[in-house]
């Protein structure tokens, strides 16, 4: 090899270095954060994604130090986008076919209907559009993944962290809400198995949650629960794939779809065919689970507590109005089918 060719080879491999290198400070940072959300969470409670973002934010002064801005964007953005992508093993027909007719119906009514009344009223609360549809599609299918996902594919101006932070918090706070109190709603109205069962998967926003209170009644409620609150995030595919086609006609420099979003329906394919090990589905699932929560970290970390105050109450308003919403169309259903 030329001594010219080596010598650029050499500067091209000192720069990648040093380009790697740069990430370190914040992703460690990041990393750490999870570490301390995770212990938390498994001694003392609470959800994991909420304490990570809690957490970071309780740091955004590091946010200012340019050694650790490289690492902390790498982790909002790069690993926000890895993280919604594997999030496609997590769903397979599998999941849909062996749900009745009851849950079907429920969930088919109930989450396009939520989304539409959360881009009505967001608009009466003075809310742009990325507030309405990451709050909808947030409530409508699977809380904080569904918003990080739909946020990951919305363009234009309105779209910054302030407001997604602002739904996450809410989203969160409201699905644990939901797990406390719908068991002991379901009870007191005397619903069937399979009637709670259909309820709870239908109406609490996060899988966990769902998972939470339906086993709290009982295995059988549990398994439907969460049979049911699988087929919502089985939709999370075409609503992902149906909004970024309608963005990316509103934008003329986003030529076509986002690779991320490629590879979270490649694996949700391959995935209903079988052929993926069960091992690896597994350890997709937690890198998923680990990527998300590097990223709420650093939005956490770059969110100014302040600025976020500035968001104001109408988001939180409208989750809760939201989440209303979805609980009195499920349980209604529920209660007459």
């Amino acid at each position: 090899m030329a001594p010219d060719s080596l010598r650029q080879a050499a500067q091209l491999s000192f720069s990648f270095s040093n380009k790697v290198r740069s990430y370190f400070p914040g992703f460690i940072f990041c990393l750490l954060i999870v570490i301390a959300s995770v212990y938390i969470t498994e001694h003392y409670g609470g959800p994991a994604l909420l304490m990570a973002l809690l957490f970071g934010m309780a740091f955004h002064s590091l946010s200012q130090y340019p050694e650790y801005k490289t690492g902390i964007e790498f982790c909002s953005t790069t690993l926000l986008r890895l993280g919604v992508a594997l999030l496609g093993v997590r769903i397979s027909l599998d999941q849909v076919s062996e749900l009745g007719s009851l849950p079907l119906i429920n969930v088919g009514v109930t989450l396009p209907a939520t989304i539409i009344f959360s881009l009505l009223f967001g608009k009466l609360l003075n809310l742009n559009l990325f507030q309405r549809l990451v709050a909808g599609v947030a409530v409508a299918i699977c809380g904080v993944s569904a918003a990080l996902a739909v946020a990951a594919i919305i363009p234009g101006k309105d779209k910054n962290t302030k407001n997604l932070l602002a739904i996450a918090v809410g989203v969160t706070g409201l699905s644990t809400l939901s797990m406390i109190f719908y068991p002991g709603l379901a009870k007191t109205l005397g619903l069937g198995i399979e009637q709670t069962g259909v309820f709870l998967g239908s109406s609490i926003h996060d899988v966990a949650q769902v998972a939470g209170a339906g086993y709290l009644l009982s295995y059988e409620v549990g398994d439907l629960a969460t049979y049911t609150k699988m087929l919502r995030v089985a939709l999370l595919v075409p609503i992902v794939f149906l909004l970024s086609l309608i963005f990316k006609t509103q934008e003329s420099n986003q030529s076509k779809l986002p690779w991320f979003l490629i590879v979270f329906a490649l694996l949700a394919g391959i995935n209903s065919l079988h052929l993926i090990p069960q091992v690896v589905v597994e350890y997709a699932t937690n890198g998923s689970k680990l990527f998300l929560m590097l990223a709420l970290a650093a939005m956490g970390v770059r969110t100014n507590l302040l600025e976020m105050a500035s968001v104001g109450w109408n988001p939180f308003i409208l989750l809760l109005l939201n989440s209303l919403f979805i609980g009195i169309c499920s349980l209604g259903f529920v209660m007459l089918l």
